[in-house]
């Protein structure tokens, strides 16, 4: 029957991390024929030797507790080589959606591919990126992470690197875990689960592991951490003061904008004609309202106060996951036995950013047929000239409806994936797994909460019913207003989006022939998967009831594709060996269920390679090294997605030059941010890429283990869309991107804006040193394990969006242009020490300092800005502010973990533990990618400061 348990110097050696250590060679040797044959990430070829060519890290259950996380996600950003992934902190208007994802290197998470027992699962949309909170931590027995290019091996998108989630396969008892974790004011989480086995697989011939868990994490609001409770930023910088209003001009109070004259048929204002924007509660009082300041960049007309948004915010999402994983082995044979996996996750996370911003909301024509707005009379026409008064035309008002909440979406994400296969013998030696996977997401969009009926909105504002310019608290006073605002509400499913993908793959490897220096071995396979990506829009959203952000059309994509590889294992000397392996992928064309979609699409095919060499030098040194190619073509939205709206920038900006006065005068008044929009390229290209690695593992003892690996990616023809900072400082590369349309806040207004597309940008480099240091120390109490590892990346550049011939630049150690910081040095050092009933872990993690995006800023405080005098055209004084550009020295940042764990009960573990143990918070920053946190990088660093953890682990 088969042995279904690794072999105890196979466990020492996963222990150790070792899929590259050399120290275990020798008794391997002495035993190999009890050892059975395993296949590790990297390799089609099973086997017993765990020194490879390629860089393997290993991190077992024990490694994965001693970190302190609770989900897959914060475990993936625990590991050094990891730069770039998306977390649910992006949830807080940045656009996503609350996936947590993997990205190797920094160079994107759809250049890392993630595996579920050795298979693919479906991705969250239309690319390869998986949504990690689809794996549940509770039934992972270890990761492997190979920091090396494998698409010679897996496919395209395995660029960087390969993630495989290994899971339970056998339990010998029940396990119940509970778990509560308290950090300072919010985000509280609890955690509970279950994991037990039947059957024991060499006895009975069959094993199956059942784990059944649930967490749920409370919101943390951005008033409870210092760092993060406003957007109106005071600070000093070499002894002067200044001062940042990342503010909104959708304030509470309103702003008004009158427009002052007429236009012509296709909405251009005719000559003289001008929008008047102010505030009239700041033009009534001489001061912005509570929340509010007066802008640096006001608009013309008179003052105009900005909204404090990030007062507002959630910057940790809710979140409620509970994830069920069935696994069962059965011997079929002696020699064969097959393998099943269900696993299944609902996943739900609650996004609450600032209140709906209205935009230019329409309140009605000025001295038309109808009346005007009770508002306008109220509050906005005793501040104009009798000129204007006489020639004004149009009224709107930019608004923050705080009074309705925050706008809150409950993302429904529910993952199911299911694996039947095969694996075992055949004749005589040749090793062969089989399988079919089924993996589907669903993801639905409801809206719980502030957004607003289209139709019946701003004719109840016009009315007077919602009064927008009340301040927050003289709305809080008012029932009626209450009510009103509540009656406007839109409540609802709003649109799905599923990913499915069914694919079938069999390996093999078997010996070929004796060479003087050993057998040479193959192995061979051949997978095909079929992927589908749908958009599908409820009626709700296709006639826009809602002022959510909608697109116009659903859609439907889908592809096919089929790969083939060998790999062969050649024993050159005794201690030389090398490992080449080919394949050959076909990636078939877009197909868009759409029929109005007339575009051709392509097919693309290519043959990737891989060359690895190990040369044992001494019994305790291991040289490795390899070189590979990959491609990769685009995703299916990248190719197929139709213009759609794609929100707001995140930042705000000023009319750009475009030196086209026609589009020039729909621009919104003032800075703001710009409705933008993205489409996909049926003409892209695929990308290409270089991968080469090489290193050494030292082991000159049993308890010692130092492995250094130098490693370079080289991508051409990458696929992105270009940032909006670099449009905007570049319009002469992207003047046919600014283009008019209508405004989402207001069917009768038309607006410029920003169209992207996707595009082949040009090259990426990416080169570095992964770097590990393992010490086992037995002392006269108890063992000391410590571990020291990081990545240092040496090169990190890319070639700026759009630009011929190249312009190179690069977000290494610096906020780059494409709002990405890559760190020079991310390391952690682990020390465990065991003692009688006792392991204690102390573990800190460090990334290194970077440069701040340069970024405009206004000398003075809020409250005492420094003025100027400027002169307008006609010699026409005025006093303004004084600005500079500033960049600041982010300074490197340590955090520190603690936690024990207590054996002194039986079958029993009761862990405590303490993240982030002198309370670190994020360094101060200017540099503003998510458009809402600000003041700090919520993407890198610990907001939820010292967070105390107690579990128990009970068996029975």
């Amino acid at each position: 029957m088969l042995n279904s348990k690794i072999s105890k110097a196979v466990r020492l050696a996963l222990m150790y991390g070792a899929v590259s250590a050399t120290a275990f060679a020798v008794n391997a040797e002495e035993s190999e024929e009890n050892i059975e044959k395993i296949e590790v990430t990297g390799s089609s070829i099973k086997g017993t030797d765990l020194a490879g060519a390629l860089p393997v890290n290993i991190i077992s259950a024990e490694d994965i507790k001693n970190t302190g996380v609770t989900n897959v996600g914060d475990l993936v950003a625990q590991i050094p080589s990891m730069q770039g992934f998306t977390t649910p902190v992006s949830s807080v208007g940045g656009g996503g959606t609350g996936q947590a994802t993997a990205s190797l290197r920094g160079i994107g998470e759809a250049y890392t591919l993630v595996l579920l027992n050795g298979r693919r699962l479906a991705p969250l949309d239309s690319g390869n990126a998986v949504d990690l909170n689809s794996i549940p931590l509770a039934a992972i027995e270890r990761v492997e992470v190979l920091t090396d290019g494998a698409s010679a091996l897996y496919g395209s998108d395995a660029i960087a690197g390969v993630i495989n989630f290994i899971l339970k396969d056998q339990a010998d008892e029940t396990t119940v875990s509970a778990r509560m974790d308290r950090p300072k004011d919010g985000a509280e989480s609890y955690s509970l689960g279950i994991t037990t086995g039947f059957g024991d697989f060499d006895r009975d011939g069959f094993s199956i592991v059942a784990s059944l868990s649930h967490e749920k994490t409370e919101t943390l609001r951005s008033k409870n951490r210092d760092f993060a409770k406003t957007g109106f930023l005071e600070f000093e910088v070499d002894g002067n003061s200044y001062f940042q209003l990342n503010g909104s001009g959708n304030a509470i109070p309103a702003i008004a904008h009158v427009f002052i004259g007429e236009r012509d048929e296709e909405g251009r204002p005719l000559e003289g004609a001008y929008t008047k924007s102010f505030s009239p509660y700041y033009a009534q009082n001489g001061s912005c309202a509570p929340n509010t300041a007066v802008s640096p960049f006001a608009n013309a007309g008179g003052e105009d106060c900005v909204f404090d948004f990030t007062s507002t915010l959630e910057i940790y999402p809710e979140n409620e996951r509970t994830a069920l994983l069935l696994q069962g082995d059965f011997a079929i044979t002696d020699d064969i036995q097959a393998f099943s996996t269900l696993s299944y996750t609902d996943f739900t996370l609650t996004s609450r950013i600032a209140p709906n911003p209205t935009g230019q909301l329409n309140l009605g024509a000025v001295n038309g047929d109808s009346a005007n707005s009770v508002l306008y009379t109220k509050y906005v026409e005793q501040h104009l000239t009798e000129e204007e008064k006489a020639n004004a035309t149009e009224f709107r008002a930019a608004w923050r409806a705080l009074p309705g909440g925050n706008r809150t979406n409950q993302y429904d994400n529910t993952a199911i994936n299911v694996i039947l296969g095969l694996e075992g013998t055949v004749l005589n030696d040749i090793d062969f797994n089989t399988a079919v996977v089924y993996s589907k997401n669903e993801r639905k969009d409801n809206i719980k909460n502030g957004y607003y009926n289209r139709a019946t909105f701003a004719p109840t504002i016009a009315s007077g019913a919602i009064d927008v310019f009340a301040t927050a608290d003289e709305f809080a006073g008012d029932q009626a207003s209450q009510d009103a605002i509540e009656s406007v509400q839109w409540r609802g499913l709003w649109d799905t989006v599923e990913t499915e993908m069914l694919s079938f793959d069999i390996r093999a490897s078997q010996p070929l022939f004796e060479l003087p220096a050993g057998e040479v071995y193959v192995g061979y396979g051949v997978d095909y998967r079929e992927n589908s990506y749908a958009l599908i829009l409820t009626d709700a959203q296709k006639n826009r009831e809602a002022n959510a952000p909608a697109n116009d059309t659903g859609y439907d994509l889908e592809r096919s594709q089929y790969g083939v590889f060998t790999e062969f294992q050649v024993p050159i000397l005794e201690d030389l060996s090398a490992n080449l392996a080919l394949r050959y992928d076909n990636i078939g064309k877009v197909k868009n269920s759409d029929p109005s979609d007339t575009q051709n699409y392509e097919s693309n095919s290519d043959t990737t390679y891989k060359l690895s060499l190990r040369y044992n030098a001494t019994d305790n040194l291991v040289l490795r090294a390899s070189y590979g190619t990959g491609f990769k073509v685009a995703s299916l939205r990248s190719y197929a997605q139709p213009l759609a709206n794609n929100g707001v920038t995140g930042s705000a900006y000023t009319c750009p030059d475009l030196g086209d006065a026609n589009r020039e005068a729909f621009c919104p008044p003032g800075s703001i941010q710009y409705q933008a929009f993205l489409k996909g390229s049926p003409t892209l290209a695929p990308e290409e890429s270089e991968q080469m690695s090489a290193g050494f593992v030292y082991s000159p003892t049993t308890d010692t283990t130092i492995q250094l690996d130098y490693w370079s990616i080289e991508i051409e023809g990458k696929v992105e869309a270009p940032d909006y900072d670099y449009m905007f400082d570049n319009v002469n590369l992207f003047n046919d991107s600014f283009q008019v349309h209508t405004s989402r806040a207001d069917d009768t207004q038309r607006l410029l804006s920003v169209e992207r597309e996707y595009m082949n940008l040009g090259k990426t480099e990416t080169s570095g040193i992964d770097w590990k240091f393992s010490f086992n120390n037995e002392l006269s109490f108890g063992q000391l394990k410590t571990t020291l590892q990081g990545t240092h990346i040496i090169d990190s550049q890319y070639t700026a969006p759009g630009v011929v011939p190249f312009e190179w630049e690069s977000s290494l150690g610096k906020f780059g242009t494409d709002e990405e910081v890559v760190f020079r040095n991310v390391a952690q050092i682990q020390n465990t020490l065991t003692h009688g009933d006792f392991s204690h872990t102390l573990r800190f993690s460090y990334k290194s300092s970077y440069s701040d995006d340069r970024v405009e800023v206004v000398r003075g405080t809020i409250a005492n800005p420094v003025m100027e005098t400027v002169y307008n055209d006609e010699g026409q004084a005025s006093q303004a502010f004084v600005t500079e550009h500033v960049q600041l020295k982010i300074p490197s940042y340590v955090k520190t973990d603690y936690k024990v764990d207590y054996f002194g009960f039986e079958n029993t573990v009761i862990t405590f533990g303490i993240n982030n143990l002198f309370d670190k918070e994020p360094p101060f920053s200017l540099g503003d990618p998510e458009g809402h946190l600000v003041g700090y990088e919520g993407r890198y660093y610990d907001q939820l400061l010292r967070t105390y953890y107690l579990s128990v682990d009970y068996s029975f």
